[in-house]
Parts: structure tokens; C-alpha cells; sequence
């Protein structure tokens, strides 16, 4: 799926819609009131990480189901500046095929284009949950252009996208010995 990436997505009846840098006081506010809902985040945390949204994800009902957002960190051992990636979606909206994955086509997109300051290298995917160490999930995270560079030090798996589309090499200080 090629879109530009200022266009909204369909998928499922699940509207992906990109915000980063424009986010509308209204959407920010539902936003926050997600995150706190689930418990996933505190007020001040919810506040402070709504300004690093770049898609927000409504349910086919119009309430918002889930977002991507991103940080920029330089990466251990000189690697350079990289968007730092994750993805919160509400339980009740898990698990739908291909929403995720079009919520990272369109981020890495937008990030690919957007005028930074930076100028971020590539995105970095911590992953944290066990279940996207499974097989298919490890295959579709390569098929999206992503390599795994190994364990960071709190054993989570660390991926890693170039924007110029080369393989990235594993920084140094990030991970932990295989």
C-alpha cells in the first residue's frame, strides 16, 4: 500500500489518519483519554507522550482505538539520531489483520518525508511483546523492510529500519551479547 502521507487510510472499517506535528486540541484530548482508560499511562506521561503521535486509529464506531507514536534518541555508540517507534492499540481493537502493519507503513512514510531537525537515520522498533517473537510475526517485520539487530540489555527484541533502505548495523551499547 503506497499512499502519500498526509492521506487517510481505510482498513477493516478502521481509520488511520496522520497527525504528527498537526495534532487538533479535540484529538489530543480523546487521545490522552484512552491511554489513561486503559491505565497504560499516567495523566502527566499521557500529556507529555500525546505530542509524539503520528497516527491516530479510529474503530469503525469512531472512537479512537489506537496510535503510533515516536521519540528521537540517538542511538548508542555514535549510530545517529533514530525515530524510536511504538504502537498502543485499546484491547478490544486487537488483533485486526493488516492494522498495524498500514499504522507502520503510513508512520514510516510520513517520518521518511517529515523536515526533522535531526534528520533521523531510520526507526527503531523495541518490541516488548512475546507474542510478535512468533515466526509469522518475525517474517511480516521483515517483509516491512525491518532487520533484527538482537537483545537489548532488558532482553527485548531491538529492529531497525535505515530510511536510505541500507542494513543497519547493530550500535554498539544497545545490545546485549546473543
Amino acid at each position: 500500500m503506497t499512499t502519500p502521507a498526509t492521506d487517510e487510510i481505510e482498513i477493516h472499517g478502521y481509520r488511520l489518519t496522520p497527525v504528527y506535528g498537526r495534532l487538533q486540541p479535540g484529538v489530543r484530548d480523546e487521545i490522552v483519554g484512552m491511554w489513561l482508560a486503559a491505565g497504560v499511562l499516567s495523566p502527566d506521561e499521557a500529556r507529555r507522550r500525546v505530542e509524539e503521535v503520528v497516527i491516530a486509529i479510529r474503530s469503525p464506531a469512531g472512537a479512537v482505538a489506537g496510535v503510533n507514536t515516536v521519540y528521537v534518541q540517538d542511538v548508542p555508540g555514535g549510530g545517529g539520531a533514530y525515530y524510536f517507534y511504538r504502537t498502543f492499540i485499546r484491547a478490544p481493537d486487537r488483533g485486526v489483520p493488516g492494522v498495524t502493519t498500514a499504522a507502520f507503513k503510513a508512520a514510516v512514510a510520513l517520518l521518511r518525508e517529515h523536515p526533522h531537525p535531526r534528520a533521523p537515520r531510520g526507526v527503531v522498533l523495541i518490541v516488548e511483546n512475546p507474542k510478535l517473537f512468533r515466526r509469522a510475526a518475525v517474517a511480516r517485520m521483515e517483509r516491512l523492510g525491518l532487520h533484527r539487530m538482537g537483545r537489548d540489555a532488558r532482553g527485548r527484541e531491538v529492529w531497525c529500519l535505515n530510511f536510505d533502505g541500507t542494513v543497519p548495523a547493530a550500535p554498539e551499547g544497545l545490545l546485549r551479547p546473543s
